[in-house]
């Protein structure tokens, strides 16, 4: 009697072998993503090194441009990009000396110094957008349903890894003050934007948006558990 065992209930073993599975994945999945940022952090490197950039010169740039009127504060480049503010200002020093960038005293308090874009750095953030891209052939060759799901499952890792400070600040729709997770019921265009003022699906979501304004602490929280499912904003 002692080897007779409840059908449809998994033993231990076998939840064990599920548990190792898992774990597999996880390392699987780790592994690849690893793999793809050392990969496009050589090609970075190749591409940027002739353009006489580092890479965090380069983050830079592109944060500027994202930013309206082009320009931000030094505190602002160093919270956004995750890294010291004696880091930041000496990238930014560097990028001055090559009339990248131009730094101004505000008027109304001289202490405080802004980084603006010049037409120069402007120039030069985006002067190798129109090459191809290696990554972005490869993601062309999947599936429109993989592309959204990837796409999802990219959103999702970056916000945790954003939320335990790892990464820089992501200007993901699902961090800002415009959007609504599943506020229809259609299944193409489930979400709504309120900057556009229009539905939207995942394909569309955004991972760096120039239109982007943070949303308070508990909408953003009320707004993930909705578009992770967590409940539902429909009705």
């Amino acid at each position: 009697m002692s080897d007779l065992r409840v059908i449809g209930q998994p033993t231990r073993s076998s939840g064990d072998a599920r548990d190792k599975e898992i774990a597999t994945a996880v390392e699987q999945l780790a592994s690849g993503f690893e793999k793809l940022s050392l990969a496009m952090k050589s090609r970075s490197w190749r591409r940027e090194g002739r353009a006489g950039l580092g890479p965090l010169q380069r983050q830079i740039l592109s944060l500027l441009r994202s930013k309206q009127g082009q320009m931000a504060q030094v505190s602002v480049i160093a919270n956004e990009l995750v890294v010291r503010m004696p880091t930041a200002s000496e990238a930014v020093a560097t990028l001055e000396r090559k009339r990248l960038v131009r730094r101004r005293r505000t008027a109304r308090d001289g202490r405080v110094v802004t980084v603006e874009l010049t037409a120069r750095g402007l120039k030069a953030c985006g002067a190798t957008a129109e090459k191809p891209d290696h990554l972005v052939s490869a993601i062309s060759m999947l599936e429109q349903a993989e592309q959204s799901m990837l796409l999802k499952t990219l959103v999702k890792v970056i916000r945790t890894l954003q939320e335990r400070g790892e990464i820089s600040v992501a200007r993901m729709c699902v961090s800002c003050r415009f959007f609504q997770p599943h506020r229809y019921e259609d299944a193409d265009q489930p979400h709504h934007c309120e900057y556009v003022n229009a539905p939207f699906g995942d394909p569309a979501l955004r991972l760096d948006c120039r239109e982007f304004e943070p949303a308070a602490r508990e909408q953003a929280r009320d707004a993930w558990l909705v578009f992770t499912g967590g409940r539902s904003a429909i009705g």
